[in-house]
């Protein structure tokens, strides 16, 4: 199940800096960070709302970008960013494609769909905003998630689509939907419209941050619930909620769920941390815990809302901020390990497993912490020990403000498999951006 590598270890590389330091520097404290050699990535905006990132793109509408999902290599499509109250569509971004125009990234004719129950607004008032996005492998003409009724605007008429989703959307105002591009004849439809509203769960409290299909099946739906029950919550093909197998959170310290069943796990109390994000690599399911905060009226959960150091509080901490786990599960829902984190976790959002071509983080688990400076922490993915963060090409840790998703290309027309791609809802969550890193030697 773990990455094979034919590289040094990470314990014989660590070594071999630390030996080297020695002969320049000080003893360094238990704390200090040891910088991995060769660890050094270069950073673009690929698409932004403010023209203060310098992307290539702006896109105003594009606030607070959080999830990101694509299809796997040899279906086509598109990067699909959610952010504001759409997901936007691009394409390219693939250095080496024997197409010039898939060498930039790019909108062609599908550029947005737009998400029930959430919109752009950033003040108090906003209704909610996109957060995870998924792929949906199943066939158009199955019932997998199906959506019926699915309007859009064909040549000047409307038209109904219905079938199969090919993508699935969550809010943090409780919804999850679906967008399918089966027209009523079967044939492709591939045009801006909404996505359709199959369940909304605002009225019990319910805050979806995440989402994710089993591995290997295309009939049962995780969304990561981070309302007034924070919770992994279980859906199947037909939209509706029912129970939970697994995920049992191993840090709530709450009641038991069932005093009945030990290994079904324990309530989760304020201040311990919940589920925040859920991601698959594979057949592996990694679930982030953001550490959640009691409501001001003393009862319950203050839903949606994690307890999470800023940037200036981090470097305070000593860059021990302890807001956030991050655990692995098997597809089952059986709980395999928890990553090592030394307190460097601070609300982890997005995961993904580097590539064995990702430069000297190659084959590590990325954690990207939504807190703080935004950093992003590597894990060897044999021990689970923290290695060192990404950083910069001048050899700084790399800080991606208001950082949330994280994806690898897929190599053929949705970015390069070697590079990061990464969302973010910079200035407090106003802002959105769509960029990447690229290991720089």
């Amino acid at each position: 199940m773990k990455n094979t590598r034919t590289t040094l270890s990470w314990a014989a590389l660590l070594v071999t800096a630390a030996a080297s330091a020695t002969a320049c520097a000080p003893a360094a404290s238990s704390h200090a960070l040891q910088d991995l050699p060769g660890n050094r990535y270069a950073r673009a905006a690929l698409v932004a709302s403010s023209a203060d990132a310098a992307a290539a793109t702006t896109v105003p509408t594009m606030v607070n970008a959080w999830g990101v999902a694509i299809r796997p290599q040899g279906e086509g499509g598109h990067f699909w960013v959610g952010a504001g109250g759409n997901s936007f569509e691009f394409v390219g971004d693939v250095t080496a494609s024997p197409d010039p125009a898939l060498r930039t990234l790019h909108q062609d004719a599908l550029h947005e769909v737009s998400v029930p129950g959430a919109d752009a607004d950033t003040s108090e008032a906003g209704l909610g905003k996109t957060t995870g996005v998924v792929f949906n492998p199943a066939p158009l003409n199955s019932d997998s998630f199906a959506v019926t009724g699915q309007p859009v605007m064909v040549d000047g008429r409307q038209e109904l689509l219905g079938g199969s989703s090919r993508f699935l959307f969550a809010t943090d105002s409780g919804r999850i939907s679906g967008w399918t591009e089966r027209g009523a004849d079967g044939r492709i439809v591939r045009h801006d419209g909404p996505a359709k509203e199959m369940f909304n769960g605002e009225s019990a409290g319910m805050s979806f941050f995440g989402l994710a299909l089993a591995p290997g099946r295309d009939d049962t739906l995780w969304a990561a619930d981070f309302g007034a029950e924070p919770q992994i919550r279980q859906f199947d093909k037909a939209w509706q909620p029912v129970a939970t197998h697994g995920f049992a959170n191993p840090f709530a310290t709450g009641d038991p769920l069932d005093s009945a069943d030990p290994n079904g796990g324990k309530h989760a109390r304020p201040g311990d941390p919940a589920p925040f994000n859920i991601v698959t690599a594979g057949d592996r399911v990694f679930v982030t815990y953001a550490t959640t905060k009691a409501a001001e009226n003393g009862t319950g959960f203050d839903a949606g809302e994690e307890d999470s150091l800023d940037a200036e509080q981090e470097t305070a901490s000593g860059d021990r901020p302890d807001r956030g786990k991050v655990a692995e599960f098997d597809a089952a829902g059986n709980l395999v390990r928890v990553l090592d984190d030394q307190g460097r976790l601070n609300a982890p959002w997005g995961v993904a497993v580097a590539p064995a071509d990702f430069g000297a983080l190659a084959g590590a688990i990325l954690v990207g912490n939504f807190g703080g400076a935004g950093r992003i922490a590597a894990f060897d993915d044999e021990t689970g020990a923290f290695i060192d963060y990404v950083r910069d090409e001048s050899g700084a840790v790399l800080a991606v403000e208001g950082l949330w998703g994280l994806l690898f290309g897929n190599g053929e027309s949705l970015g390069d498999s070697n590079s990061l791609y990464f969302t973010a809802g910079p200035a407090d969550e106003t802002d959105g951006v769509f960029g990447r890193l690229r290991a720089a030697n």
